[in-house]
Parts: C-alpha cells; sequence; structure tokens
C-alpha cells in the first residue's frame, strides 16, 4: 500500500477522463491475437449492435475501417517514446499515420497520461478532428481490497497494466459497460518461447495479422533491450495475475466479462462458446 501511495503521487493525475455513464450497448474488445480473423469470418453478426474497442497496431489492419471501431486503446510506450530502439519508432510512426489518414469517424483514443509530455505522436495525429484524444492513469496499486477499489473506481490508478487487455477490460469497466466481451485474446505465449544457442530468451508473439510471417524474436523493456526469461515469465506471471484481480473487481461493480476466445491461455473469466450465443 505504501509502495502504491508512493507510485500515486508521483505519477498519477487526479482529473480523471474515464467518465461513467449508463451505456446502452455491450461492448467487446478486438485483442490482437491469432484467432480474432477466424472469430470474424465465422462469427461476425455477433458483433453487430456492440460498441468495439481495439488496441496497439490494430489499425494497421483493414479491419479496422471496416468495423469503425469507436475506441481505440494503448498503454504500450514504444508507441510514444523515442528514446528507444529504431524499429519501434519507426512501427510507431507507421501505425500513427495510418490512424490520421484511415479515422473518417469519431475515435475515442485512450492512452496514459505518461504520454502527454512526448508530441511526435500527437503532432502525427491532430490534424485529424476525428480522433479525440483522453488520458487514463495506468499507475499500478496493490494492497487491501478496499484500498484498491477506492483508486480503481476514482481511476487514480489499476492492476499492474502488464497486457493492453488489462487497461481495456479495466477502463471498459468503469465506462459503464455491464457487458464485456473478449475476442482475439489467446494469449498463447508459453509454447512460443524458447532459448537460443546465444542463451537469448526468445518470444513468438503472433497477430492475426502476420501470423504467418511472425518470427521468434526477443522481447523488450520499454522499447530497449531483450528480457532475459525469468523476466519474460515474471511479465507473464503479473499479466495473467492481473485478470483476476479484474475478475473480482468486475463482480464488485456488477459487470460481466466473457471470453469468447477459443483456447485462450486466460483462466480468470467466464467463457462461453460462440456457437451457442444468440
Amino acid at each position: 500500500m505504501i509502495s502504491s501511495l508512493i507510485r500515486i503521487i508521483i505519477f498519477s493525475k487526479l482529473k480523471s477522463e474515464i467518465r461513467k455513464v449508463a451505456q446502452e450497448k455491450d461492448i467487446v474488445i478486438l485483442g490482437n491475437g491469432p484467432s480474432l480473423k477466424k472469430m470474424i469470418e465465422e462469427h461476425e453478426s455477433f458483433l453487430t449492435n456492440k460498441e468495439l474497442l481495439c488496441v496497439n497496431h490494430f489499425p494497421n489492419s483493414d479491419l479496422y475501417e471496416k468495423f469503425r471501431p469507436k475506441y481505440y486503446m494503448t498503454s504500450a510506450p514504444d508507441l510514444w517514446l523515442d528514446t528507444i530502439d529504431k524499429q519501434f519508432v519507426d512501427a510507431s510512426k507507421k501505425l500513427f499515420s495510418t490512424m490520421a489518414e484511415k479515422t473518417t469517424w469519431e475515435l475515442l483514443f485512450f492512452i496514459p497520461y505518461e504520454s502527454k509530455k512526448h508530441k511526435r505522436w500527437q503532432n502525427q495525429l491532430k490534424q485529424n478532428s476525428n480522433i479525440k484524444i483522453h488520458y487514463y492513469n495506468n499507475t499500478a496499486v496493490e494492497g487491501w481490497q478496499w484500498f484498491k477499489y477506492f483508486f480503481f473506481k476514482t481511476n487514480i490508478g489499476m492492476p499492474r497494466p502488464h497486457n493492453i487487455m488489462i487497461p481495456s477490460i479495466f477502463n471498459s469497466i468503469n465506462l459503464g459497460y455491464k457487458n464485456i466481451y473478449l475476442w482475439g485474446t489467446d494469449h498463447s505465449w508459453l509454447k512460443e518461447i524458447s532459448v537460443n544457442e546465444k542463451n537469448e530468451a526468445l518470444i513468438n508473439q503472433k497477430h492475426f495479422y502476420d501470423e504467418t510471417v511472425s518470427t521468434p524474436k526477443t522481447l523488450d523493456k520499454r522499447g530497449v533491450g531483450a528480457r532475459r526469461l525469468h523476466e519474460i515469465l515474471h511479465k507473464l506471471m503479473l499479466a495473467f495475475g492481473g485478470y483476476f484481480i479484474l475478475k473480482d473487481y468486475a463482480e464488485y461493480r456488477n459487470v460481466k466479462i466473457i471470453n469468447n476466445t477459443p483456447n485462450s491461455y486466460i483462466d480468470a473469466f467466464e467463457r462461453q462458446t460462440l456457437n451457442f450465443i444468440k
């Protein structure tokens, strides 16, 4: 709790740009896992009359313009930092250039407050008035339940955001959605981890848009360097543990989180097979 309070004082803003309102529709969070393409091919009708939230590099795909999601969310520092490996800077420039060009509808863009002091990505988007930028606190808050939930409800902090799905689910709860569906949340990285003869820990992070060409790579830390195997496993442990924190928080807020992704490794949320959903 003391560590959390220190983080809040240093990193959090007391003014929240996340507002709870009564939502008339349910929301589907579109993860970028390999399963998403097939899910959409087979069950596209399920998305009708639902709000859509996409994440990270989704706008580079053709699905972005087709489905025109209401929300876009990111928490990855390599999308706004410049003092990182060049490949990440180039990728972020491509992403925001694509968003500025493609977004012809109103898009609510949620990004951590930390990014606000970095201007490159903002300059790329400022000419497109359809993109409405909203900042959120991604400060990790831990401790007793009453302590956590006070800062969760006031949007001052959240569970450790070690995967984009954590702030996506968390912010969907605090926006007032009562039913949250997860698509493309495979999270099946454990079987994609290896260590080569140079003692480099590699992970093949496949997405629906690059599954056939994706190759094992080292995992960076905030856009720089390479994580060791124990660091990769620790990051995954925090992410999967965070989903159980979200499960309890959702129940506290009377919200249902439903994972429709086949063969997903997330073991915290209710599963529903789309074939049986009307």
